[in-house]
């Protein structure tokens, strides 16, 4: 099996429809709706909006995945990544501690 490297690794838009809002959304389920979220996401300013659409620039973008999560429609799709680690936080850590170690009611 071929190792992948960083030419495998994409994200694009997943919907062409240039209409906006939930006209969009009509046409296509995954749909921009042109809201911007991912222009300030974005690090380097890959992503610009031509006609209610956003546009990654792979030349500029550097696969930092920031402006997938920020994407409400889930739009902006990632191709041959590794799957995300789990943040920790204080809620996830207590949850597996108490599937380990169930309280036994006195």
């Amino acid at each position: 099996m071929r190792p992948k490297n960083k030419r495998d690794l994409k994200i694009f838009v997943g919907c062409l429809s240039e209409e906006k809002g939930g006209i969009a959304r009509k046409a296509c389920s995954v749909a921009c709706i042109g809201c911007s979220k991912c222009l300030d996401a974005c690090p380097k300013e890959a992503i610009v909006m031509e006609n209610n659409l956003a546009y990654i620039d792979p030349a500029v973008c550097t696969l930092c995945r920031k402006c997938v999560p920020v994407c409400p429609t889930g739009s902006i799709i990632e191709t041959n990544f590794p799957p995300r680690k789990e943040k920790k936080t204080v809620a996830t850590i207590a949850t597996k501690v108490l599937s380990v170690n169930p309280q036994k009611d006195a």
